[in-house]
């Protein structure tokens, strides 16, 4: 045997080099615990998901050599497992499309290294663009953001462009996508169902009995597990949600969790779509569109994922591994088990806790503006908010969660991509949700000001920020006490 070729739970493109083999001697591993399943929680609709999907993929291929690692109630050990392996089976290479995660990386490379087998690192066919684009992109620069980024691939890609300029004449059209939800005016279109089949039941059996601690109910599963149900919901997205998708985008709607949200970063993130041709498509509506569609929510999405995953994945892996080593603020607090049950007291952020649990779902402005808004106006370690934000969602990944928890969820690490802290209290809230005002806005409000108050220095330097200083110095005493106070019986109960 010549080599080893590993598909992991996430690595699912068609496209993926390591599905394919020199020879039938080459063993296929189809291996499904992989060892972040047993460290963290993850979301039951993230287990149910990954390994359902997994498990079509090899139903459909007719390698002679494979051999598929299930789950099981013991945790493995990837390295251990490895070694095993080539205790049976001889093989000198391994290849392996770039594994979504630093720690999988570096514990084939250990493997490898310690075992004398040539490590064969093929590109990650769910992105675009590879870590040295961005490396190439970044270097030399003072500071990098997603913007220019953008640009950069737009330009590269020929993504929307007339020529050498942007069609419609601007790069970005965020401006005209927040609007809140107060504005809709439209019916948001019902969700197909999506059908469970015998493959996604029997995993559905084995994930409630193996990761008992996970959160979820599988009774509102509906994601699809192969690449032809997740084109059909990519084109269920096109017909039905992209008209509005742009305009929406930021609104928080605590009666319809979806929105127009797309719901397709699930089957980008395992490879079951392929982006560049989603953005292709996209791009072609809307050319075809003769105007029905507004331009702002094609450059949305596009911006979405041309711009925004690209460039993290891009950050993640110039960063890895001291990234998770960072904490601006100092923060050192817990949570609480509130967290966990959405029951902390503030409606928005009880309605996106709930939301999470539920669905292993939530859009990026209750993600970013509410929650982890809220932890880290409370001081929470940012560790600790990335393990919540790992257990949650069904689309999670190393390398989108590091640059969002500690870059802009919380600015923990000091501005390596964000220019400032994403930051808010109540009434940006109730300006993008049907939220009404109550006793919680003082709660928010106190969180926020005290923030302000307790890192008043970084605030007054940065020439964007010092504005708020202002508005501190302003606000009546007795107010100022009022929210104080509220602030701090919410963090008595909801940290620990």
């Amino acid at each position: 045997m010549n080599s080893l070729n590993i598909i992991f739970p996430d690595q699912l493109s068609l496209k993926n080099e390591a599905l394919k083999t020199s020879s039938d001697e080459d063993l296929l591993l189809f291996y499904e615990p992989h060892d972040s399943f047993y460290e963290i929680p993850h979301h039951k609709h993230k287990l149910v998901f990954q390994i359902s999907a997994l498990r079509h993929l090899i139903n459909k291929h007719d390698h002679k050599n494979i051999k598929h690692e299930k789950i099981s109630k013991k945790s493995p050990n990837l390295i251990e497992y490895l070694r095993g392996i080539r205790k049976e089976v001889h093989f000198s290479t391994v290849n392996v499309a770039r594994p979504s995660d630093f720690k999988t990386l570096k514990d084939l490379m250990y493997f490898c290294q310690s075992s004398n087998v040539e490590l064969n690192l093929y590109d990650d066919k769910n992105f675009i663009t590879s870590p040295s684009d961005y490396q190439y992109w970044a270097k030399d620069k003072k500071s990098t953001t997603q913007e220019f980024y953008y640009r950069w691939l737009r330009k590269r890609n020929s993504i929307l462009m007339d020529d050498a300029k942007p069609i419609g004449g601007s790069w970005n059209y965020d401006k005209e996508n927040r609007q809140g939800i107060s504005k809709l005016k439209s019916p948001i279109p019902e969700r197909s169902k999506i059908t469970t089949d015998q493959i996604t039941l029997e995993v559905m059996i084995e994930v409630e009995e193996i990761f008992v601690n996970s959160l979820g109910d599988l009774e509102s599963f509906n994601w699809g597990v192969t690449h032809e149900d997740a084109f059909k919901a990519f084109n269920d997205f096109l017909n039905n949600y992209l008209e509005n998708y742009g305009t929406f985008q930021d609104a928080i709607n605590k009666e319809n969790a979806f929105m127009f949200h797309s719901l397709l970063s699930p089957y980008f993130n395992a490879g079951l779509l392929d982006p560049l041709n989603c953005i292709k498509i996209v791009e072609k509506k809307y050319h075809e569109s003769n105007g029905s569609i507004p331009l702002n929510s094609v450059e949305g999405f596009i911006r979405q994922v041309l711009g925004w995953r690209e460039f993290i994945m891009g950050v993640y892996w110039d960063n890895m591994p001291q990234y998770q080593q960072q904490n601006f603020w100092n923060h050192k607090k817990g949570l609480a088990e509130s967290w966990y049950t959405g029951e902390t007291g503030i409606p928005p952020l009880d309605g996106a806790i709930k939301e999470s649990i539920d669905l292993g779902y939530t859009h990026h402005i209750n993600r970013l503006m509410i929650i982890s808004n809220l932890m880290n106006l409370s001081g929470v370690d940012p560790n600790i908010i990335y393990k919540w934000f790992m257990e949650m969602y069904v689309d999670t990944a190393d390398w989108v969660m590091v640059p969002n928890v500690y870059g802009m969820g919380t600015f923990a690490d000091g501005g390596i991509f964000s220019t400032k802290p994403y930051i808010c209290g109540s009434s940006y809230m109730l300006r993008m949700s049907n939220y009404k005002k109550g006793d919680w806005c003082d709660v928010v409000d106190g969180l926020y000001w005290n923030f302000i108050e307790k890192n008043i220095n970084f605030f007054k330097t940065n020439p964007r920020l010092s504005l708020m200083v202002n508005a501190l110095n302003k606000i009546n005493p007795e107010r100022k006490r009022l929210i104080t106070e509220k602030a701090q019986e919410f963090l008595s109960k909801n940290t620990i």
